[in-house]
């Protein structure tokens, strides 16, 4: 095999930076083709505490220290009247091993991945925009444009598909599905003056729930918050209004955001992303590994994004690894990856679906600990990768009672509003 590369990885957002980090680990040359120049805008700031024994095993726990980003030790889920609250507190799941997460401006958090990446020896290219691609027998060759348009060609025996919502090379194998009924649009941006939690609970990520949307609100410094509305597709085109006026109108009509906006100002406001929650048919083919939002995506309601993106680019690229030394395009170590990064993604979409329901919402909003099951839901949504018999039989019984709860009043009916 005569090829420049081992592997080449389309993106170097959290998932290519990890899986081109994870490559050099284990001794492979590889190119990294990104778009962008770094550090740029970017959403998805809330990390979860499993991604810590990622960084820790790549190596850059580190620079992610030193980069000073406020600590997570915890997630409030509040109703849109304010009429009700729970709190996840992390430190206190008897599941959960890592009491703590990050909340990262993605500029920063990412930039410092990739130059982790170049630093370990992967060759990044950035102003680089993959054109095509072609699988051959023994190699796969990528075309790709240079800022200045030139066209290029590189070469390697694997390709890794971390192009994110891009999701290039699942679009040219047409193998995208959308989750029915979960077609959405965010409207965010960044803030200065909102009101968010101190003392213990410094730090938390805001989730407000409204009758068919919500918002998010992420503290990423003492005096600059993420502020997201998430809503269905269709909702805002029978709107038809610019997406800031419908983001304007959402606030001021929740009153648990509009009392924490009310001396608000934009530091950049604005930003839409559409057409989420999705999955492709393969996540694997001849010579090609998709990992990240490239092997789907799904609402990021309970900030499952980073932390799913790092591990199964990290997990993919394992197994990349393994195909290259067997001399084979395709092994049963690549559909065991795909079957498994399935189950972990599985995991968060049973919450997600669950989450917009009124039967579920009631239960979720009054926690009883009875049987140590807000334990182990506070494990899944913390990003455990791996499940326990004992989280395993406990998340069985919940979603027992919310099957239960939406044709029997286990607790007290709310309004969600």
């Amino acid at each position: 095999m005569n090829t420049t590369w081992d592997v080449i990885i389309i993106g170097g957002g959290p998932a290519g930076s990890t899986a081109a980090m994870t490559l050099r680990q284990l001794g492979r040359k590889v190119l990294v083709l990104e778009k962008d120049r770094f550090p740029r805008f970017h959403v998805g700031e809330s990390l979860l505490p499993y991604n810590r024994p990622i960084f820790d095993e790549l190596g850059v726990w580190p620079q992610i220290q030193a980069a000073g980003f406020m600590v997570k030790r915890g997630a409030q889920f509040w109703m849109g009247d304010g009429s009700m609250h729970t709190r996840l507190h992390f430190a206190r799941g008897s599941f959960t091993e890592f009491p703590e997460s990050l909340q990262v401006e993605r500029a920063k958090f990412d930039d410092i991945l990739l130059r982790h990446a170049e630093s370990l020896g992967a060759k990044v290219r950035e102003g680089a925009l993959v054109t095509g691609h072609r699988v051959e027998q023994d190699r796969v060759v990528v075309t790709f444009c240079g800022e200045d348009a030139s066209e290029h060609t590189a070469e390697a025996a694997f390709l890794m598909d971390a192009s994110g919502l891009g999701n290039f090379t699942a679009n040219r194998e047409q193998l995208r599905e959308y989750y029915p009924g979960h077609k959405k649009i965010a409207i965010f941006g960044h803030y200065a003056g909102v009101q968010m939690p101190d003392g213990d609970e410094r730090g938390d990520i805001l989730i407000v729930r409204r009758k068919n949307s919500w918002f998010w609100m992420i503290p990423l410094e003492d005096d600059k918050v993420s502020v997201g509305l998430v809503l269905d597709l269709d909702e805002f085109k029978t709107l038809k209004q610019e997406p800031q006026l419908v983001f304007d109108e959402a606030v001021a009509g929740t009153k648990t955001v509009q009392e924490r906006m009310m001396n608000a100002r934009p530091l950049t406001q604005g930003h839409v992303l559409s057409d989420f929650s999705y999955t492709n048919r393969r996540l694997v083919s001849d010579r090609v590994v998709r990992v990240g939002d490239a092997a789907g995506f799904i609402d990021p309601i309970f900030s499952s994004g980073v932390m799913l993106a790092m591990h199964s680019a990290q997990k993919g690229a394992e197994v990349v690894h393994a195909a290259i030394a067997s001399g084979r395009a395709m092994t049963f170590a690549m559909r065991r990856y795909e079957w498994l990064t399935r189950r972990h993604v599985g995991r968060f979409w049973q919450f997600i679906e669950k989450f917009y329901t009124k039967h579920f919402a009631q239960l979720f909003f009054q926690p009883n600990n009875k049987f140590r099951m807000v334990c182990a839901i506070n494990c899944i949504l913390a990003g455990r990768p791996d499940m326990t018999f004992g989280t395993w039989w406990r998340l069985r019984v919940f979603f027992l009672l919310v099957w239960i709860q939406k044709r029997f009043a286990l607790a007290k009916p709310i309004e969600i509003g």
